[in-house]
């Protein structure tokens, strides 16, 4: 077990949004997490990587233990974070960087790697998504999918055991998001473990090995991808799926 965590509440200015949330995580596995606005996905993949912190529940990551119902050290969640990656749903990049620097900024600010080193592993990194010829482009340069793509460089640069993608492809126009998908599925073969939060159901059903139906801050319905699309169990799952084969 790569990652398991147990009853993870989360409220906001009152709403409670994560409602008990257990999920575990075995390396290699790729699990999509899907739901209508608003069911807590993204609160929930942010809980995972620290960018919100549980109220509630435990974390048990390869071995390192955590329990949310108390303060959770800096040196825990750094610990935690330098094993994980997280891309973005609007790519976060730094602007004012080329694509090469954006991929090594973290290699030689964080990890104090040298700057010949994390140049030659960004550029290797950079003809893996596609982009080698787009090193030294600025992203107001770039496409949106070419942008999300050197997010994902930058998130396979530091070597993490997961990488969390929130929405990836959703900010993006209709023909970039297969190049965004492809990379994906790449990973996907050669045995990356990934959580993804995605409204791309094709992604889910054909290249994830799991997927979850979150809904009102719960899971409504989990299991082995095909069969959860083709068999779904629970009502609820069944009338989200029909609602977006009309869409």
């Amino acid at each position: 077990m790569l990652l398991e965590v147990k009853n993870i509440h989360k409220t906001f200015d009152d709403m409670h949004i994560l409602k008990g949330i257990d999920l575990s995580v075995n390396k290699g596995d790729v699990i999509a997490i899907i739901g209508p606005s608003g069911s807590g996905k993204t609160t929930f993949l942010r809980c995972l990587n620290f960018l919100a912190i549980a109220d509630e529940g435990t974390m048990v990551f390869d071995d390192k233990k955590i329990n949310f119902a108390e303060k959770v050290s800096k040196s825990d969640i750094s610990d935690i974070r330098k094993r994980t990656a997280f891309v973005f749903q609007n790519y976060n990049l730094f602007f004012n960087k080329t694509a090469l620097q954006n991929v090594t900024e973290g290699l030689i600010v964080a990890r104090k790697v040298n700057k010949d080193v994390a140049n030659k592993k960004a550029m290797a990194l950079l003809e893996k998504v596609g982009l080698a010829d787009r090193a030294d482009y600025y992203p107001s340069q770039l496409s949106g999918g070419q942008q999300q793509r050197v997010a994902i460089a930058r998130a396979l640069a530091t070597d993490p055991e997961i990488i969390y993608f929130d929405e990836p492809t959703s900010a993006l126009d209709p023909e970039l998001i297969g190049e965004v998908l492809n990379v994906m599925k790449q990973l996907a073969k050669e045995g990356m473990t990934m959580i993804v939060v995605t409204h791309e159901m094709n992604f889910a059903k054909e290249v994830s090995s799991r997927t979850i139906f979150m809904d009102d801050g719960i899971i409504v319905e989990s299991g082995e991808s095909k069969k959860f699309f083709d068999h779904p169990k629970q009502e609820r799952t069944k009338a989200f799926l029909k609602m977006l084969e009309k869409e």
